[in-house]
Parts: structure tokens; C-alpha cells; sequence
């Protein structure tokens, strides 16, 4: 069976952030891990290759090689920590090539916190912004107003881009791939929001015409995991044999998400064997599928998708059911449903979501809600 493959594009060359010229030559070799948490920190790290630190001129950090992270085995990259107020110029981050493993899910390689002046992450083809078997690639804290463009990790042990209480965040043509074996919920996943607001997802104006985006590739979290998260645009994403689950909105304060020209299908886990004993790729859900919407996500709209075949719930509202209403997970190695005994089944989804134009086969959804499908025989 197949990984999940969320593909939401390839990384289109010719797109990215226009890199200002380094003088000299900084910014072409190696550095030590960054950590700013002041304006002073721009003049004194030795990582500013051009700008002012003004809106019309940002700093620039970057290009860099970092072949250590901050920890020595494990921590950051790049941290710029404004959480105590104290950075007040603007900056882009360019070209960071993240030449280190670190197998801890919880290390951020990119990590902004309490930022609020308008930023940058990018790369070129000619500086990327980029790392194989890193932990999270990028994390979010508090911040506002971030544009990550053109950047790719791969082999990753960690969620791609975790945004946590932020706002005004877009993520284009980047590319984010995932291969820990044994998650835990929220280690894993593509895009992982909480509590935050105002997301572009694959929406800009740079982004192909002609197809997806961004580049999505997890094996065992979920593809896009929304939580008490508002005004939300994803465009054009693609999930493909989901571990656990392609898209999932969840709680009360998700809502005004729209979800359009987009696909999922969900094929369940992958039995393998570890030490002779065989186990589930993922971690038990009832939340394997398409698209759920859980816990009163509301006023949502799901707009010309394609959600197809696979062993799960293609659209759910709530956690997946048998006949009978109790909540299973897919268990490959049995190859079908099984009770879901971890905790109680995923709440159901609340009033005012809006589905048009959806290619489905299994729901628990009334067509009279969901509409019939586009496609079903």
C-alpha cells in the first residue's frame, strides 16, 4: 500500500524569493547554529549578508551551510526569539541548508518566536533552504505575518510546519517530507495548526497554474491537521495513502476554512515487522480517511474535491464507525477494522459546512448535507 502522499506541487524553480546580492563573499559557506533575541543579535551573530533591518531593506540571514545544530546533537538552526520584545527590524530568512540529522521530533530547524514584523523563508536553486533527516522543519510561535516560499526538507522525523497561536501565515511552493515509523499524534504531520489564524495554504500568486503547489509527502501523521484554527484557505493539496488521515478540522473555533480544487483518499496503514512481531505504520485513529471534520468545526466550506476508494471513511463527520456505531481504526495486519479503544470516538462536526462538487464513495454524512457525489455509480 502506499505512503501518505500529500502532494499539494513540485518545487517550481523561477518562483522563489529574489535573493539580494551577499557582499563579498559571505554568506557562501559554513555557520554555526543562529540564535537572535535582540536587534543587537543582527550585528553581533556574523550571519547578515545585506539589508538595513528596515521594511524596504530587511536583514538578510543567509545563505548559510549549518552543519550542527544549536544543542551540538540536536536543537536549531536558526531561532530568532523575539519573546521578550525585543527585535523590532524586519528580516528574511535565505537559503539555510541544514547538513545535520537529528532524529528528535520536538527540534524546530527554522523556529521563529513572537515575531510580528512581515518575514520571509526561502530558498533558491542556487541557495536552498533545505535538510534531510531533521526533526520539525519549521515551527511558528506567536508570530505573524511569515511567508515561507520555496523551501524543501526530506526524510524528516517531524511535522513539517507547525504553527502554533499565529496569524498571516503563507506556505507556497515548498516542499515537506516526513519518514518516522512510530509517531505519536502531531510528530508527524504535514501542517499542523493550533489556536491560530488567517493561513494561505498553496494560495499564492507564485504558485503553478497548472497544478498543486506544494509537495507534502508523510507517512504517518496527517496531511493537514487544523485545530481551534480560523480563516483558512488550502488550494489545490493532494493526499494519498494516508497512515492516519488526509484532512482533519477540528474543534469549535475551526471554522471559515474553505478547501477547494483538492484530493484524498485513504488506503489505511502498512503492516511491517519489527524484532519478528509485525505492527501498524501511524498511530491508531478513527480519524483514517479523506476529510474529517471533528469536535464542532463549523461553517466550513469543501469545495470541488475528489475523495476516492482506499478502506476508510472517504468524508466523516466525526471519528470513523462500523455498522453499529463503534468507533475502529484500519489495522493492516489484520487486514480490517478493529475496535478503537484508546479514548472515545472523534465528536461529530457542528452546523453550517457548506460541500459542493465532491467526488466520494464512503460517507457517514447524509446526502442531504453532503450532496450526492459527483462521481459514485
Amino acid at each position: 500500500m502506499r505512503r501518505l502522499l500529500v502532494l499539494l506541487s513540485t518545487l517550481t524553480a523561477g518562483v522563489l524569493f529574489a535573493l539580494p546580492a551577499a557582499p563579498g563573499s559571505a554568506g557562501t559557506g559554513g555557520h554555526a547554529a543562529i540564535t537572535i533575541t535582540s536587534d543587537a543579535g543582527f550585528t553581533s551573530c556574523g550571519c547578515v549578508t545585506s539589508g538595513k533591518g528596515t521594511a524596504a531593506s530587511p536583514f538578510v540571514i543567509g545563505p548559510w551551510t549549518i552543519s550542527a545544530p544549536s544543542g551540538g546533537t540536536g536543537g536549531w538552526s536558526v531561532k530568532i526569539d523575539n519573546s521578550k520584545g525585543l527585535i523590532t527590524d524586519s528580516f528574511n530568512i535565505v537559503g539555510i541548508s541544514s547538513t545535520y540529522n537529528d532524529t528528535n521530533p520536538s527540534d524546530p530547524t527554522i523556529w521563529l518566536d513572537g515575531v510580528k514584523t512581515a518575514t520571509t523563508i526561502s530558498g533558491t536553486s542556487a541557495h536552498p533552504t533545505a535538510g534531510n533527516g531533521l526533526g520539525m522543519a519549521i515551527e511558528l510561535d506567536n508570530s505573524s505575518n511569515i511567508s515561507i516560499d520555496g523551501v524543501s526538507y526530506n526524510k524528516g522525523n517531524g511535522t513539517g510546519v507547525f504553527i502554533n497561536n499565529s496569524s498571516n501565515v503563507s506556505v507556497n511552493n515548498s516542499k515537506f517530507k516526513a519518514t518516522c515509523d512510530i509517531c505519536t499524534p502531531h510528530r508527524g504531520d504535514g501542517i499542523y495548526a493550533v489556536g491560530s489564524n488567517n493561513l494561505q495554504i498553496g494560495n499564492g500568486s507564485d504558485c503553478p497554474k497548472s497544478g498543486p503547489c506544494n509537495d507534502l509527502t508523510y507517512d504517518d501523521g496527517f496531511g493537514i491537521y487544523l485545530q481551534d484554527t480560523h480563516d483558512v484557505i488550502i488550494n489545490h493539496a493532494t493526499a494519498d495513502a494516508n497512515d492516519t488521515g488526509g484532512y482533519v478540522l477540528d474543534g469549535s473555533n475551526t471554522y471559515n476554512v474553505t478547501l477547494e480544487n483538492s484530493s484524498a483518499q485513504g488506503d489505511g496503514n502498512i503492516c511491517f515487522t519489527v524484532n519478528g512481531q509485525k505492527m501498524n505504520s501511524g498511530y491508531d485513529t478513527d480519524l483514517q480517511g479523506g476529510l474529517h471534520l471533528i469536535n464542532g468545526a463549523h461553517d466550513n466550506t469543501i469545495t470541488n474535491d475528489t475523495f476516492g476508494g482506499g478502506t476508510s471513511l472517504d468524508v466523516a463527520s466525526g471519528g470513523n464507525t462500523d455498522s453499529s456505531g463503534t468507533a475502529v481504526y484500519y489495522d493492516a495486519c489484520v487486514s480490517g477494522n478493529v475496535p478503537f479503544t484508546l479514548s472515545p470516538r472523534e465528536p461529530s462536526m457542528g452546523a453550517g459546512n457548506s460541500f459542493s462538487s465532491i467526488c466520494y464513495a464512503d460517507t457517514n454524512i447524509p446526502v442531504s448535507v453532503l450532496g450526492p457525489s459527483t462521481c459514485k455509480s
